[in-house]
């Protein structure tokens, strides 16, 4: 087992050891907050096989972390967030039938078909393509810097994005905006990202990583319950469409939420005008 990359120290508040990665450097930055970097910028932080396992395992575990609240995922350097698979093992395995290990549940890195319990933000700090794309149509919510693009260039390399990517353009962007991403293999401007409401802002890339940890802070701030229901509420929609989606958001509403030590917390609190004291969540 590789030994974990770190560069902070592990705070003593975790109740659980992370899971040891090699290809991304783990941090803790802000309380209750986790800062995920994928470590590859000689290779456009592009993923092999192995990476999507470590991030798939380390994402299960900050979903199971009761101290954590939000996490930001982004990419080492400034040229890419992530520029997708590595395409060169990707051809090695084919080439000699060698049978790729399994993608984890949540996709490619972890992310792109990713439920999850809590949320992720992703700083975009440079190209998102092929995977990298399908990672951040799969976030909670896109920080991007002025040099970030997006792009599906499968149909340049004789290959499909499969890992998630297509049905969420359809459900994000409609049927035309779509064609016109996967058959063409364009180029998506961050300035078009924005209008297509995929990026919620442009920061420069000095700034990036600090502004989406201060925004992960401001969620890490609120009740954990709340924020894990109200995003599992909205995200059903996602994946089961309206009408279901109101009958579950009701159903975690009252199984969960109102039978939570935070419910009555933040109710004495607003009764008493005080700041509510959060607990762990242990949804």
């Amino acid at each position: 087992m590789t030994t974990p990359r770190t560069k902070n120290p592990v705070p003593s508040w975790l109740s659980t050891p992370y899971p040891s990665v090699s290809h991304s450097i783990i941090s803790f930055p802000r309380p209750h907050v986790l800062l995920v970097t994928i470590n590859r910028p000689s290779h456009m932080n592009c993923l092999p096989v192995e990476a999507t396992i470590e991030l798939g395992a380390l994402w299960s575990w900050y979903d199971s972390e009761p101290a954590l609240r939000c996490a930001v995922f982004t990419g080492a350097g400034t040229r890419a967030f992530c520029a997708g698979m590595d395409l060169k093992q990707r051809l090695d395995i084919i080439n000699t039938n060698d049978v790729a290990l399994d993608y984890p549940r949540g996709g490619f890195g972890g992310m792109s078909n990713r439920t999850g319990k809590k949320p992720i933000v992703v700083a975009c700090n440079g190209h998102a393509h092929g995977g990298g794309f399908e990672i951040v149509l799969n976030a909670d919510v896109i920080f991007a810097s002025p040099n970030a693009s997006f792009r599906l260039p499968e149909v340049l390399r004789g290959v499909a994005a499969l890992a998630g990517a297509l049905p969420r353009c359809m459900m994000l962007f409609g049927n035309h905006r779509t064609m016109d991403l996967c058959l063409s293999g364009r180029v998506l401007s961050v300035e078009e990202a924005v209008q297509w409401g995929l990026v919620k802002e442009i920061v420069p890339q000095e700034k990036l990583v600090s502004r989406a940890l201060d925004y992960a802070s401001d969620i890490a701030a609120l009740c954990p319950d709340s924020v894990i229901i109200s995003r599992l509420g909205a995200r059903e929609a996602w994946e089961t469409g309206v009408s279901r989606a109101t009958i579950r958001g009701q159903e975690l509403y009252a199984d969960g939420m109102l039978k939570s030590k935070n419910a009555e917390e933040g109710l004495a609190a607003y009764r008493e005008k005080r700041d509510p004291k959060w607990y762990p969540s242990h949804l």
